[in-house]
């Protein structure tokens, strides 16, 4: 296997640990994958939640399946997922391993008829981001980050060597979320770059793994909508943080900047904090 160049981060463990878990990664892709394969072509009617995001009855199945699959294997470790919040590890045990689970990451794309959803799997070591991956069932597509190195399936991926703003592009889901501050933010760095699309949840942030846009930008998410990705981006040879260059961690804001190089995320940072200055 070809290695990327990525950094390594993140927690050090034990080999045979880390291979342990892997694996299990890897399993519950495929577990996701073969859910939503049972139910292709199927429509799904959809409820809003409190916070008026939709669910389906897909998000609730995956959800329950990774859960079982986790806890059969990592007994000790908790799980935190977007519909069905924190299980805690076994009782009287502990693990510095936390599971966080979107089931399915862009549901109002899948409600619609886009294939650009997936479902996101990470692991937190010490509440640092430590493994991750984008399963994306309808493009048949997906990302891993392992130990030091970031794959699609079974090849090794890239970001961009972008570090020019006024080249780069730009990609976020809505501006819906945006508050007025951030939205004058989000405007002044979408006129400095060379392109910049809406739409895309998890996909854009496996487009700028692997080299095919430059910048990803979003606000309001969850600690599930971003931290299964971290590692897969660093990996890769990009910066993720938030929108003051802080580490992303379960407490972070929900606004979220990635970047292929270390040099085009501090642009997009200081453009971004030109908004929060004036």
């Amino acid at each position: 296997m070809r290695r990327s160049h990525g950094r390594a981060r993140g927690v050090k463990f034990e080999r045979r640990d880390g291979q342990y878990y892997e694996q299990t990664v890897r399993q519950l892709c495929e577990l996701a994958r073969s859910i939503c394969s049972s139910h292709a072509g199927q429509s799904f009617q959809f409820v809003r939640k409190e916070d008026r995001s939709p669910v389906t009855e897909l998000d609730r199945e995956i959800e329950l399946a990774l859960r079982a699959c986790i806890n059969s294997r990592h007994p000790d470790d908790s799980i935190i997922g977007e519909e069905f919040g924190l299980l805690e590890g076994a009782q009287g045990r502990s693990s510095a391993r936390r599971w966080v689970i979107d089931p399915l990451d862009g549901t109002k794309a899948f409600v619609t008829g886009s294939p650009l959803w997936g479902t996101l799997i990470g692991v937190l070591n010490d509440g640092k981001p430590w493994l991750g991956a984008i399963e994306m069932p309808a493009l048949h597509r997906r990302l891993f980050s392992f130990d030091i190195e970031a794959v699609r399936e079974d090849d090794s991926i890239r970001t961009s060597p972008c570090s020019d703003l006024t080249a780069a592009r730009l990609c976020t889901t809505t501006p819906d979320k945006f508050t007025s501050v951030e939205q004058s933010g989000f405007d002044r760095l979408s006129k400095s770059v060379a392109v910049h699309r809406y739409g895309g949840d998890c996909f854009n942030y496996a487009a700028l793994a692997t080299g095919q846009c430059d910048l990803v930008v979003e606000a309001g998410l969850a600690p599930h909508d971003f931290l299964p990705i971290v590692p897969i981006v660093q990996q890769a040879g990009g910066e993720m943080t938030d929108w003051q260059g802080q580490v992303l961690t379960e407490n972070s804001a929900g606004k979220v900047l990635a970047a292929s190089t270390p040099a085009l995320h501090f642009q997009a940072l200081q453009t971004l904090a030109v908004a929060y200055d004036g």
